[in-house]
């Protein structure tokens, strides 16, 4: 399997279809339940309940790879997660970056990056432009 292919399975497969079985297959066996990869906010052991909340966040969504390269074991994408959002009425449209190191058709190591203040934001969980108003110095306060 190609590098590209694998990382399509991961977005395909892992989140845009929740199957967390997928994850024995992706990833090698190298990679311990407790290991964090740089970027996400929970262990190999927790992925199936941050995927399930994602789900839950959202709705159903899709993930556009943007840009793919590769360079020897390593590979490193930007993609586009969309959705209609919650009940179809919150539409989403979020940016990502994922590299990943592969060893035998698996994924061996990973860093990613997801704007996830973006995806609050377009939820309606954080006010417009909060990353601005948090760089001029306001404080954000939920009544």
């Amino acid at each position: 399997m190609t590098k590209f292919k694998l990382l399509q399975s991961w977005f395909s497969q892992v989140w845009v279809a929740g199957d967390a079985s997928a994850l024995d297959v992706l990833l090698s066996p190298e990679i311990n339940v407790d290991t964090v990869f740089d970027g996400f906010l929970a262990p190999r052991n927790e992925l199936p309940e941050l995927i399930q909340i994602v789900h839950q966040l959202i709705g159903p969504f899709e993930i556009d790879i943007t840009r793919f390269i590769e360079d020897g074991d390593w590979c490193s994408a930007n993609y586009v997660m969309t959705a209609d959002g919650p009940y179809g009425i919150t539409p989403v449209s979020v940016g990502g970056s994922m590299m990943a190191r592969v060893k035998n058709n698996q994924f061996i190591e990973m860093t990613t990056n997801f704007d996830a203040f973006t995806l609050f934001e377009q939820l309606g969980q954080l006010p417009e432009d909060a990353l601005m108003a948090c760089l001029t110095g306001q404080k954000l306060s939920w009544a």
